[in-house]
């Protein structure tokens, strides 16, 4: 389990909470969000995201990832800017959050 500010995530029982609440993110969604928290501190390139994913090179990765980024974030609510975006690099927890 991780506990980013007012985000929690429970990576056995595949639960995101925010302030308590659950968030429902899908398979896809869950697991991107994993890997950024798992990485705090560094930035997760698009490469290394989508190899995580989908373990190959997929078609326009890149834009798929930004679409799975946008969703999670919508979810999220006040909790969204947990994720920064590096960009044309990939994504990172936020350094404010990542110490």
């Amino acid at each position: 389990m991780i506990q980013v500010a007012d985000l929690q995530i429970d990576r056995e029982r595949y639960l995101v909470t925010v302030h308590g609440q659950p968030v429902q993110l899908t398979f896809m969604e869950f697991n991107a969000l994993w890997v950024i928290v798992e990485h705090a501190g560094r930035v997760v390139s698009y490469d290394a995201l989508a190899q995580s994913l989908w373990g190959k090179p997929v078609p326009h990765a890149r834009r798929r990832l930004a679409v799975i980024i946008s969703r999670i974030r919508s979810k999220l609510g006040e909790a969204a800017d947990v994720i920064d975006t590096v960009t044309r690099v990939g994504y990172r927890l936020a350094p404010r959050l990542a110490a």
